[in-house]
């Protein structure tokens, strides 16, 4: 038996102490620690930040294609619109490649690809927007003209078709598309939702040549069986359909907000009155907001600026279209704010544990945790704790029971406990946090907290593990 150790050994086990001791010095400065009215209670509080930070789901939107320039803030989303002869230039013959090649660009920086198929608009550089063939086939259309000085009237004034949206052709080809579409990406982990277009200028669901109320129904049917697994959003400018589209589980989303006539016109309104459920639909489907324009049209037209911003964070808004164009320096706090608050951000305040446990026993924690969006979260995270040793690695990790998709606005009392196993070797350990996607598709969703954190673990406390 030796009775010296060696000089490498010595120096390894040094490292590691000296790795622990650095991952533990961080919290006081991060966080408050103090002695419970219990001495054997260790409680931590921690400090709300205001930092910008992409979350799966929800936020500031893009509407880059590809990343050419570096988004205004940090997203999760990118949005695109595309017009069907786009994707099917000749009957039955698909170009998948615009939708595969946004999510390439994309996926090195972690955002979803969210769109929407336009059949007729007003941008559109010829006159078809819904493919040729369609109307050399025999489909009825509307020949309009929009666009001209007005940048959100379309873009240059030159003569266009809309299909006749009650022709049977129509419903027969176009569902034909969505469902190859579904066929597709349906539940494709890189795309985020998909608009309920296909109706309308711009998808919009306003026209000048309305087709009957059945037969806009029938549109929404055609994406319902299609898309059975990404979330859906409807356009809210239909109240008729909305109360249809909502009951099957849609979210919403309205393009057009800083027009007064828009916040007039709204939950509550004449023209919503009929819609059952539509002021609680971000509990269970996302809520979507475009600007009507730019932020220097919307001053040209008087419209003000922080009464959009507050219309859409009063709405529980959970994505915003980045369309706002140049906004300056002394508007870009409410800017902030919004992108900041979009769907749901989550704290823990506080954490309140014994100092140490037996191997082998259970670890109670009461937490005081909040959300302080106005939103709440829609994709599947549990929240995780897991015990680091002294390399910062972890030994244990554990799911807590809460479901932090039920957490609404507003602030929480949480009790959970960790079974610890009796394989855990006594010592010193730090116990850290994470909201985890179980799927691993998704990266951890980040906390609006004052806490060292590592590859989505938040280091909240530490623990000392007896025989």
């Amino acid at each position: 038996m030796h009775a010296t150790t060696s000089t490498s050994s010595i120096i390894n086990s040094l490292r590691c102490v000296a790795v622990h001791l650095c991952v533990l010095s961080m919290l006081p400065a991060f966080s408050q620690i103090s002695a419970a009215a219990d001495a054997d209670l260790l409680r931590t509080q921690f400090r709300e930040v205001d930092t910008l930070f992409a979350n799966p789901g929800q936020g500031w939107m893009n509407q880059q294609r590809s990343p050419k320039t570096e988004p205004r803030f940090p997203c999760s989303v990118v949005y695109v619109r595309f017009g069907w002869a786009e994707a099917e230039p000749a009957e039955g013959q698909y170009n998948w490649k615009l939708l595969d090649d946004a999510i390439a660009a994309w996926k090195s920086r972690g955002a979803a690809i969210a769109f929407r198929v336009m059949t007729c608009s007003a941008h559109s550089a010829g006159y078809y927007t819904s493919p040729k063939w369609l109307f050399d086939a025999g489909c009825k259309g509307h020949e309009y003209l929009r666009g001209g000085d007005d940048p959100t009237s379309g873009g240059k004034r030159i003569p266009r078709i809309e299909p006749d949206y009650a022709d049977p052709l129509y419903l027969e080809k176009h569902g034909a598309f969505l469902k190859a579409l579904g066929e597709r990406y349906d539940g494709h982990p890189a795309i985020e939702f998909l608009d309920i277009g296909s109706y309308g200028i711009w998808g919009e669901w306003h026209t000048p040549h309305p087709a009957p109320v059945a037969v806009r129904k029938q549109i929404v049917d055609l994406y319902l069986r299609a898309f059975r697994k990404t979330p859906l959003v409807f356009m809210s400018d239909d109240a008729e359909v909305l109360a249809y589209a909502l009951a099957h589980g849609t979210g919403f989303r309205r393009d057009g907000v800083g027009s007064t006539w828009h916040e007039k016109t709204w939950i509550g309104s004449k023209k919503y009155a009929a819609v059952e459920g539509m002021a609680d639909t971000w509990k269970h489907a996302p809520v979507v907001f475009e600007w009507f324009g730019s932020y220097d049209y919307l001053q040209s037209r008087k419209w003000p600026f922080d009464a959009a911003v507050n219309f859409m964070l009063s709405n529980h808004v959970t994505l915003i279209n980045d369309n706002v164009g140049r906004v300056p320096p002394e508007a870009m706090p409410q800017l902030e704010k919004l992108a900041r608050l979009a769907g749901a951000r989550f704290v823990l305040r506080e954490l309140t544990h014994p100092k140490s446990v037996k191997s082998g026993a259970s670890l109670p924690l009461q937490m005081k945790w909040a959300n302080v969006g106005v939103g709440k979260l829609h994709h599947r995270y549990v929240v995780q704790f897991s015990l680091l040793d002294a390399a910062g690695q972890p030994v244990f990790s554990a799911n807590a029971k809460a479901d932090p998709r039920d957490w609404l606005p507003g602030e929480r009392d949480l009790t959970e406990s960790l079974q610890l196993p009796a394989t855990l070797k006594p010592g010193d350990y730090t116990l850290a946090v994470q909201l985890a996607d179980p799927s691993g598709q998704r990266r951890p969703f980040r906390l609006a907290m004052d806490a060292p954190e590592k590859e989505g673990r938040y280091l909240v406390s530490h623990v000392k593990l007896l025989d």
